[in-house]
């Protein structure tokens, strides 16, 4: 092997491993656009660019850093190419068919590098999914009200968890009688969502961060026992 063939060999980027310990890796080639220009000059400036040259043809291969510069640039780089024809976008070992939600995540998570604590952004404060029939009573208290009747209401606690991600957060749901833990379940929608690669994303920050104390009427309570009783009947 020649030594020109050798040098080019070390500097060529395999997309799919490297897509592991980068933000993401994009591979492209010369475009016609009036814009390749600036494109080719925002992916030089990422955390590594490789040029190579195979059979006369030049192929471009960037990969972006775990940060927030670095984000930034993928998404102007993307703004000009992701529509150019032979444009490849690697994300954890994937090749990913569309920039579409490439860009939803990568914009979510520069609005968290723009906050004082990304967890303000990126975090959301939820009752304790797995709680439904709120079965965990404390004193029983009388409130009396001039216009209404005298009603007997109970004082229930209710565990509160901080949910790890705001760009699932609506589009998940907790399985209670799943086999696998709620980090896992978390896990798992990230990756079915494509946000899996967000430097912020850790399912297992999911935790319980507190309680809150609700009233809720006596014999609603019982009721909800009663019927919760039936139904596994």
């Amino acid at each position: 092997m020649s030594s020109d063939n050798l040098l080019m060999k070390k500097q060529q980027i395999d997309p799919f491993s490297a897509s592991f310990s980068s933000l993401l890796v994009i591979v492209f080639s010369k475009s016609n656009s009036k814009n390749f220009p600036l494109a080719l000059n925002i992916a030089q400036g990422a955390e590594k660019f490789v040029e190579t040259t195979v059979s006369g043809k030049t192929t471009y291969s960037v990969c972006f850093g775990g940060n927030q510069v670095d984000a930034a640039r993928a998404i102007a780089f993307l703004d000009y190419a992701a529509s150019w024809k032979g444009v490849q976008i690697f994300s954890q070992g994937k090749l990913i068919p569309s920039s579409y939600h490439i860009v939803e995540v990568l914009n979510c998570y520069l609005k968290s590098q723009s906050c004082r604590d990304y967890k303000a952004h990126c975090q959301t404060v939820i009752d304790d999914p797995f709680n439904t029939e709120i079965e965990k009573i404390g004193g029983i208290a009388f409130v009396i009200k001039i216009t209404e009747t005298p009603t007997i209401k109970q004082e229930i606690e209710i565990d509160r968890y901080a949910f790890p991600c705001k760009h699932i957060f609506h589009r998940f749901r907790f399985q209670c009688d799943h086999p696998s833990c709620p980090e896992d379940q978390i896990q798992a929608k990230a990756v079915d969502l494509g946000c899996d690669w967000c430097p912020n994303f850790d399912a297992d920050s999911w935790k319980k961060i507190g309680t809150k104390t609700v009233l809720k009427e006596f014999f609603e309570q019982i009721k909800a026992n009663v019927t919760a009783t039936q139904s596994h009947k």
